[in-house]
């Protein structure tokens, strides 16, 4: 994925040749409710804490077509109390942080004060689940891919500035949803509900 990433930033800056391309860069943070399948499983001994949430992007876009490029980093961290019920039922009393690096398609025309849009695509997650925050247990890292599904209200602030709000939907190990039921995992399989606000400044 290090390898996506560079060729990403290499041909969204070798792109810039024309006046009407244009280059943003974002960040923003927010909250939601993580992996809420798992969280509302009544069979289950698991709770997900409201995550905490927070991102960086950049995006070319070019004003003739329909569709912007995005690199987004996405970072997620919530808190899990329960019962581990994939070994022993072990107390658990840790987190599962995440980072995502993704690439999306995205459609925003910003020709009002107020403009509305989308984006979607797929990234690779890197995920650390440490079971015991306390006695600082192991960390287990995993590795899997993640789609991502946001939708985009944006205000413009000036010519160059805008604030923006992104309900998300992002749907972690997609692949492994398709497995029996017994082999997913905790924190591992599962959709979480994202709604982040952020600010976008055009350098292009």
């Amino acid at each position: 994925m290090k390898n996506i990433t560079l060729i990403a930033l290499i041909l969204l800056f070798a792109s810039l040749e024309g006046k009407s391309q244009n280059l943003e860069v974002g960040f923003g943070l927010g909250s939601g409710s993580a992996y809420i399948f798992e969280n509302a499983d009544s069979n289950i001994d698991i709770d997900y804490s409201a995550p905490f949430s927070s991102y960086l992007d950049l995006k070319y876009s070019n004003t003739e077509s329909y569709f912007g490029l995005k690199l987004k980093f996405q970072y997620l961290n919530s808190g899990i109390k329960g019962r581990n019920w994939k070994s022993s039922n072990e107390r658990i009393d840790g987190d599962v942080t995440s980072l995502t690096s993704m690439i999306l398609l995205e459609h925003l025309k910003e020709k009002n004060k107020w403009n509305f849009g989308y984006n979607f695509g797929f990234g690779y997650t890197h995920q650390e689940f440490r079971q015991d925050l306390i006695n600082l247990s192991p960390v287990v890292d995993r590795n899997f891919m993640s789609i991502n599904f946001s939708g985009i209200i944006s205000s413009k602030l000036n010519e160059n500035l805008a604030l923006q709000l992104e309900p998300t939907l992002f749907w972690t190990d997609p692949v492994g949803s398709l497995r029996e039921s017994d082999k997913w995992q905790i924190a591992g399989e599962d959709l979480s509900i994202l709604m982040q606000i952020g600010i976008k400044y055009k350098i292009h």
